[in-house]
């Protein structure tokens, strides 16, 4: 096991290693000394050797300047959206037509409002049309769309109906640069803000290489990346009357929506641009950001690279990442850490870890994925994005009940001479041995390093670990619904609450070690790394990997799992697993920053009210 005294250093950014097939070249760059440390790159497209010399294609380094790219901003009332270029209104039909909500709307088109919500038909995907309104004194025509979203759900779906949106905002591109897209949604209850602020902001997913086309050569010519127009998102509480949000729900959809975007970007940057070295930056920049000035946090970062990694005994990063470090991609474990100021000196404050799995590119490994299953590889550091999005956004709500802990397990699944092989047998954190018998069961590897980091040297008294683990979760809980599993049935409870109410669904998976853990038999090790029959619950098997190598004292004192606190006084430990394979991508296989919002509002909710 390792301990705290362990070195912490982080290796200078390398060039990434591109096959001489690609057709372009990754130049990195990083910012320099005192500013903030993102690892970006700009593409290069190669040219012929006839022809002229090719402008380079900048892509934005930060996440303000990917901001600026593709903006979804926030307005503090409707007005504003409304003054929009095009505008969308978004609601159940209650809310759409209050008086109070009416009224908040234009002469020109209060007129015409009622009749028009009317003629909707909502089915279970809601429903939509738009009219074509006169503005400005009758002006001008302006293009209103409304979008009437379900009025009742299924018990296991959220109330808000925040998955009808992106249906209901099917086909409005992100505007040209210089118009304003204006979306208003006319809300029953303030618990609708955040998931339905949240369904908007990541149908407009804020990566894109798309470049500038004009009439150079042949008609075409490349330049800077393609500058997208404004979204302006306003949000109205309508029932009974129209009023704007509180302060405090403001603050936290515009820290969830923006959070859930930087993790949708992070899956959605290409493999060469978003390899460990840039992932390691990204944490950075967001530790950095919340440390600043802006933020004046007490936030801490270090990383473990590949030297120190194998120094430490974490073997199940240094097994994963070894092919691709060779080429100079090392893997790495991420530790940012934050407490909050104020808090009474010495005071005793839950612990918990937010434990990201941060493949950038799955082949699958020497057991290597087929031509069909590796394209999308990419988004396999969901589970990481997701941690890191959801942790800034905790720490910019400033919760002052915990300790907050990021660890991210970064690694490339490679193929080449360092490569781990079946028959190999794997030392990881925690010190049980594992004999490989799947190199595509890479997830699990770094993530049991990392639970065993959480729980072990960090001592958190809750760990939380999320990844984009199983293809198998698809099977047991569909592709809207997060599998989740844990030790603890609060928290398990919880975490199904959090996910009703954020729009990020998850659903239990059982939980029965005594079933499980036998699928991993192994005659020379501790256990296997995949399973003997894939038909045995294969999600909650591939989750109690990851459980088996918690801290060795994990909850051993405990007389049951019922979750209470324990007579002598020491506080239960808890463990969560998500495995979000399903929803972390849209069926256009774009990243959704899944994950974001459910670890929001389960650590600001009732389970950890109080600190308890």
């Amino acid at each position: 096991m390792a301990t705290s005294s362990c070195p912490a250093f982080v290796s200078a950014p390398r060039a990434a290693v591109i096959g001489a097939a690609s057709r372009a070249i990754v130049a990195r760059r990083v910012a320099p000394t005192g500013a903030k440390r993102r690892v970006a790159s700009t593409i290069v497209p190669r040219a012929s050797a006839d022809a002229p010399p090719v402008p380079a294609v900048d892509i934005p380094d930060t996440n303000d300047e990917w901001e600026a790219v593709s903006p979804v901003d926030f307005a503090a009332d409707v007005s504003a959206a409304l003054a929009a270029d095009k505008v969308v209104i978004l609601g159940k039909r209650g809310a759409l037509r209050s008086p109070g909500f009416v009224a908040s709307l234009p002469e020109s088109l209060r007129t015409v409002w009622l009749e028009a919500v009317a003629a909707v038909q909502a089915g279970d995907n809601g429903g939509k049309r738009s009219i074509m309104v006169p503005w400005d004194n009758g002006g001008r025509l302006k293009d209103v769309l409304i979008g009437v979203l379900p009025t009742a759900v299924s018990r296991h779906n959220c109330p808000a109906a925040a998955f009808a949106v992106n249906a209901l905002l099917a086909g409005c591109q992100p505007p040209a640069h210089g118009q304003t897209l204006g979306v208003i949604t006319a809300l029953t209850s303030t618990s609708d803000a955040v998931p339905i602020a949240v369904a908007v902001a990541r149908h407009f997913p804020t990566y894109t290489a798309k470049s500038v086309r004009g009439g150079g050569r042949g008609g075409v010519e490349r330049g800077r990346i393609a500058l997208r127009g404004r979204v302006l998102v306003a949000q109205t509480c309508a029932s009974p009357l129209s009023c704007d949000l509180d302060a405090e729900t403001r603050a936290r959809v515009v820290a969830v929506s923006r959070a859930v975007r930087l993790a949708s970007r992070v899956v959605d940057t290409p493999p060469a641009a978003m390899d460990p070295d840039a992932l390691v930056g990204e944490a950075a920049a967001v530790a950095a950001e919340l440390a600043g000035p802006t933020h004046g946090l007490d936030v801490s970062w270090d990383a473990l690279r590949y030297d120190a990694l194998k120094a430490c005994g974490f073997g199940g990063l240094v097994a994963v990442g070894d092919a691709a470090a060779r080429d100079g991609r090392e893997p790495a474990l991420v530790h940012v850490k934050y407490r909050p100021s104020g808090g009474a000196p010495g005071s005793r404050l839950r612990k918990i870890a937010l434990v990201g799995k941060g493949i950038t590119y799955d082949t699958g490994g020497l057991q290597i994925k087929g031509k069909s299953g590796m394209p999308g590889m990419k988004t396999d550091m969901g589970g990481a994005a997701a941690t890191l999005g959801a942790f800034k956004a905790l720490c910019q709500l400033r919760p002052q009940h915990v300790e907050l802990h990021l660890v991210l397990c970064i690694a490339e699944n490679a193929v080449g001479p360092g490569a781990f092989r079946p028959d190999d047998v794997v030392t990881p954190l925690s010190g049980r041995t594992v004999e490989i018998n799947n190199t595509d069961a890479e997830g699990r590897l770094v993530l049991a390093d990392g639970v065993a980091y959480a729980s072990g040297t960090l001592g958190c008294d809750d760990v939380i670990d999320v990844a984009t683990l199983t293809g198998a979760q698809m099977i047991a809980t569909g592709k809207n619904f997060a599998g989740v599993l844990s030790d603890d049935e609060a928290m398990e409870r919880a975490c199904v609450d959090a996910g009703r109410a954020s729009g990020d669904l998850a659903h239990p998976l059982p939980y029965a070690p005594e079933f499980f853990t036998k699928e991993f038999g192994s005659k020379i090790a501790d256990m296997k790394n995949s399973v003997k029959d894939r038909t045995n619950a294969q999600t909650s098997c591939a989750g109690q990997f990851i459980a088996n190598h918690l801290d060795r004292g994990w909850n051993k004192a405990d007389p049951d799992a019922s979750g209470e606190e324990e007579t002598e006084g020491r506080i239960r430990r808890r463990w969560l697993h998500v495995d979000m394979a399903g929803p972390a991508t849209n069926k256009d296989g774009r990243g959704t920053g899944y994950g974001v919002a459910l670890l929001v509002h389960l650590i600001s909710g009732e389970l950890y009210a109080d600190g308890k």
